[in-house]
């Protein structure tokens, strides 16, 4: 009973998720706050589309510090690497691509759907791929909560320099 509600709840803060995805004001900006909520009578948003007019979606900004702690957890230093960063010992990241650097020159919506879709764009390269050419990202959907997502997406987005953060975040 526990799984299937916690499935649902899930599957529920996925189709939100996913129905932002392709919105460029939050990637642009890294995140995006609505300063007030939006009021509106039900009968006017049925008018209206479906949507306030106006209305972008938004995620809550994430903390970098708990997607640092996300990251650590789903042992993703084991695949990719972080210049700067000391992570726990194990396999060296050699598998994925380095994210060193990458929070700026990627908007938020891809790292988004590179965690919950990894095969949207497959990364091509020795090692990046399986042998059926199907990316070798594993698929978090089952396993990471929204919450963990939006804060690991907060803590890639703030790798942007050659040497990240020099282990400010553990």
């Amino acid at each position: 009973m526990w799984k299937t509600r916690t499935m649902l709840a899930w599957c529920g803060s996925l189709l939100a998720l996913a129905l932002g995805l392709g919105l460029s004001a939050w990637a642009q900006q890294g995140t995006a706050t609505r300063p007030k909520p939006i009021r509106i009578p039900m009968e006017e948003l049925h008018k209206a589309g479906g949507v306030p007019p106006g209305w972008k979606f938004a995620l809550p900004a994430g903390d970098p510090v708990k997607g640092r702690k996300a990251f650590v957890d789903f042992e993703c230093f084991s695949c990719h690497q972080v210049k700067g960063e000391k992570f726990p010992p194990g396999k060296k990241g050699d598998v994925g691509p380095e994210l060193t650097g990458m929070g700026g020159r990627h908007p938020t919506d891809y790292f988004l759907e590179s965690l919950v879709n990894s095969n949207a764009v497959i990364v091509e390269g020795p090692g990046f791929t399986g042998p059926d050419g199907l990316s070798k990202m594993p698929d978090y959907r089952d396993s990471m909560t929204v919450a963990q997502l939006i804060d690991l997406v907060a803590y890639l987005k703030s790798l942007t320099g050659r040497d990240d953060h020099g282990g400010r975040h553990r």
